[in-house]
């Protein structure tokens, strides 16, 4: 039986070459659909050091944006999805309760690498990174009322400001575990 060492007996310089390697796999860039409104709300999100902009779609999900407005600043723990494929997702509910009762707003099943989504459902809001992102959970999973969970979330925000950086420490997730990340409201003294 081969002895297997944690650190595979690699050098920090192997060890940094092999984080690059990994910080490669699955993220494939591509132009994200949907131009975003030059007056959307903006959003600053950071995890693990770095820092990323983010903006609210209210033109498609004006009531999902407004319930997220008014929940931040949030601080919470991201995990890597189990269900979403290329996704990441605070792992601590955050209760929108202003969309209650109404239907979901700018439906999807499909996302693309960016997209900010609100499962009301679960309570949950979800970020895509790569390309196969997609909501599919399995038959097993159910609503808080107890019917099976519908495969649909409303799309109401989109990383626009270093998205490969989010990538890169979302893939990271898998392997690092758990971050926290904190999103807050772009103060209108820092467009950037």
């Amino acid at each position: 039986m081969v002895e297997r060492r944690a650190d595979l007996g690699l050098d920090p310089a192997d060890k940094a070459a092999q984080r690059r390697m990994w910080d490669g796999w699955w993220y494939d860039r591509f132009e994200i659909p949907h131009a975003v409104p030059p007056q959307a709300r903006r959003l600053d999100l950071e995890m693990g050091g770095e820092r990323f902009g983010a903006v609210l779609l209210d033109h498609v999900a004006p009531r999902t944006c407004q319930a997220f407005w008014d929940a931040l600043p949030y601080a919470g723990t991201m995990i890597h999805c189990a269900w979403f494929g290329h996704a990441a997702f605070y792992l601590d509910r955050i209760p929108l309760l202003e969309t209650l009762g109404y239907a979901l707003e700018n439906r999807f099943q499909r996302l693309a690498p960016g997209d900010m989504v609100w499962d009301p459902y679960i309570e949950e809001v979800t970020i895509a990174y790569g390309r196969n992102a997609f909501v599919n959970f399995p038959t097993t999973i159910y609503t808080k009322d107890g019917r099976p969970h519908p495969n649909q979330v409303c799309i109401f925000g989109r990383v626009v400001d270093n998205l490969d950086g989010f990538a890169v420490m979302c893939k990271r997730l898998r392997y690092e575990g758990t971050k926290q990340m904190t999103t807050r409201r772009r103060s209108a003294a820092d467009p950037t």
